[in-house]
């Protein structure tokens, strides 16, 4: 079995750093590592986050029996956890919805990255909701947060 990881996230250097590229940053971090594992492969779509799901079913119709592993971020997950889950539904994340959409199915492990925000002294503070939602999740990950502290 081959299992293929998809990176959600925006393409190009505005988007590199910020919060809806979570996944993509942690994975630099750990890149060689992984790509040693035998039956695991990482695949980093260059579309945008909500338009996903176009390249994941395309690559998947080349590539097909993989089992398919989304990783993305969530923000109602406090920062620096994760969850993995499979056979569930988009979470509100509208990249998920179109994965969803274009393959189909909801039938894939999801792997989800938290981003919820919390206040300096590490205590969880509601996650946005409404329009405040995309200023947040396209805001800068801060360095000084110590993102290998976080999550490796």
């Amino acid at each position: 079995m081959i299992y293929t990881f998809f990176l959600l996230g925006n393409p190009g250097e505005k988007y590199a750093r910020t919060r809806h590229n979570i996944a993509r940053i942690l994975f630099s971090f750990i890149d060689n590592d992984v790509q040693k594992i035998e039956g695991v492969e990482i695949v980093t779509p260059n579309t945008f986050m909500n338009e996903s799901g176009k390249a994941i079913a395309e690559y998947m119709r080349y590539h097909e029996g993989r089992e398919i592993v989304i990783v993305y971020d969530d923000k109602d997950l406090a920062y620096g956890t994760f969850r993995i889950s499979h056979d569930r539904g988009d979470g509100g994340h509208n990249g998920v919805k179109n994965v969803i959409e274009s393959l189909g199915t909801k039938e894939f492990i999801r792997i989800r990255i938290g981003i919820a925000p919390h206040d300096t002294d590490g205590k969880d503070i509601k996650a946005p909701h409404g329009e405040a939602v995309q200023g947040y999740v396209m805001g800068q990950v801060s360095e000084r947060r110590g993102i290998t502290s976080y999550y490796i």
